[in-house]
């Protein structure tokens, strides 16, 4: 399980350095909107769109709801691709 976390984690950073303008950008589980400056309800609804596309998945309102950082929204992923 960890490899699939640890490649889904290296999908998604494309996607988190778009929406923050920040090519430099390292995310990590533990990443979120208190320790990500200008992660805002815009930028999560650009992460939201961007992964469902290059994924190709969608994410429920209760998935959303309690998605609180990084690693949480990598476990949802990983258990809508199954």
């Amino acid at each position: 399980m960890k490899n699939k976390r640890e490649e889904i984690l290296k999908m998604i950073q494309p996607v988190f350095c778009k929406v923050f303008n920040n090519k430099n950008l390292k995310i990590n589980y533990n990443s979120s909107p208190v320790t990500i400056n200008k992660w805002d309800s815009l930028a999560q609804i650009n992460l939201i769109i961007g992964i469902e596309r290059l994924i190709k998945i969608k994410f429920s309102v209760s998935d959303l709801a309690n998605i609180q950082n990084v690693g949480e929204m990598i476990d949802v992923i990983i258990a809508k691709k199954k």
